[in-house]
């Protein structure tokens, strides 16, 4: 039976590390196979053969990833040879360690996920890989920096992790958020082989947690509205933003940074989620084409509709960010004008189309209880078989109570 050892080679340089490398017997016959980790001399033990953990707290962390890589090797070299003798085939040592080299490398957590990131942002998938972003800079801070292989990841690190984001304040819904995020990537490197699935995420909380619903009544909008604001100021933008949102079917905000003036045609504008990859339709009104000709001489040369996006030098997503944290803080301080008890933003628009459908009386089939919904498929599933027509008629009706309350 084949047998291997993991050996030390010093550096033949002066305090420079040396290289850890398998040598692989079988009837007779050494082969070395060298690995990519480095270690220096003192951080050997001849007696054990094997690493250890001495030096900094910085080393120590560099020397405890390369331990679990080293442990990683030593199974998969272990698993080879146990294969090839229960085969009862004939093999060589070179089999060994052909079969060896073929296997996926053993990859660390947070760069398997930087490498996804950069696989989204490849194909333009910018919001995915934002959300890839946000979940490994969470996790990497609950971890201290200290990364680890996908091989170690355990439910009891899961757990710790909602633990940590459970203290430091994060709601429910954000909590579930970064572990489905951190799910959908996991079962990735399970399909790619590089981990088995070990369920992890059995005892943390991965689904939609009910919340308080942000909508303003019919009345607020139409106070809002009606706010007597110094023309061209941002505080009358963010109104207007606001109040084209509800007009546009609750449109959400990345969605109108990005309509095109091409894409109103034969009194419909029509737009692709950016969310969803859904197409939706509007009917064009007065009152929304009243709003854009307000702000028309910013938009002058420009295929958008409206001042969010002012450059197409790549930084387009960066522009509508920044843009929606200005307006948010604005319509903060246009609902403490009229008096709302809740803090106004761009996604209270889209809670407050779908309830004053709701308080007027229109089919809960048309706008699948408010936008407020438990689960996003039903959603998808409920618009994508209304009437057109209906949403138009449904809409002009909700927009004819703004205008003439």
């Amino acid at each position: 039976m084949a047998t291997f050892k993991l050996k030390f080679r010093p550096s033949t340089s002066r305090n420079k590390a040396g290289t850890l490398y398998f040598q692989v017997i079988h009837r007779r016959s050494t082969r070395t196979v060298y690995t990519d980790y480095h270690v220096m001399p003192e951080e050997w033990d001849e007696k054990l053969s094997f690493l250890r953990i001495i030096g900094s707290s910085e080393r120590q962390a560099e020397l405890r990833l390369i331990v679990p890589k080293v442990r990683w090797d030593i199974r998969q070299l272990t698993s080879i040879i146990t294969e090839k003798e229960q085969s009862w085939v004939e093999y060589t040592v070179d089999d060994i360690v052909s079969a060896f080299r073929l296997l996926p490398p053993c990859q660390t957590w947070f760069s398997f996920i930087r490498g996804m990131i950069a696989k989204k942002l490849c194909i333009g998938r910018t919001g995915t890989a934002k959300t890839y972003g946000d979940a490994l800079a969470s996790f990497s801070c609950f971890r201290k920096g200290e990364d680890l292989l996908i091989e170690t990841l355990d439910a009891e690190t899961m757990n710790l992790y909602e633990a940590w984001l459970k203290g430091r304040g994060v709601k429910r819904n954000s909590s579930s958020c970064y572990l489905r995020t951190l799910r959908t990537l996991y079962r990735k490197a399970v399909d790619l082989g590089m981990t088995t699935d070990k369920d992890i995420f059995r005892h943390v909380f991965t689904g939609f947690a009910k919340t308080t619903k942000r909508a303003v009544p019919l009345d607020a909008i139409h106070a809002i509205r009606q706010l007597n604001l110094p023309e061209g100021s941002f505080l009358a933008f963010a109104r207007d933003l606001f109040v084209l949102s509800v007009f546009l079917q609750g449109i959400s905000f990345v969605d109108m940074a990005y309509l095109k003036k091409s894409d109103i045609k034969n009194g419909l504008l029509q737009y692709i989620r950016k969310k969803t990859g859904q197409s939706l339709s509007v009917g064009w009104e007065p009152a929304m084409q009243a709003i854009v000709d307000t702000y028309a001489h910013l938009t002058v040369g420009s295929p958008y509709l409206l001042p969010i996006i002012t450059r197409q030098d790549g930084t387009e997503r960066r522009q509508y960010e920044r843009m929606g944290h200005k307006v948010n803080c604005y319509l903060k301080k246009i609902g403490k004008m009229v008096g709302l008890q809740i803090p106004l933003t761009t996604y209270v628009a889209r809670h407050s189309w779908a309830s004053v459908m709701r308080d007027l009386g229109v089919s809960l089939s048309i706008v699948s209880k408010g936008l407020g919904h438990e689960s996003l498929k039903t959603t998808q599933i409920y618009l994508s078989s209304i009437d057109t027509d209906g949403v138009v008629k449904a809409n002009r009706r909700m927009i004819r109570k703004i205008l003439c309350k």
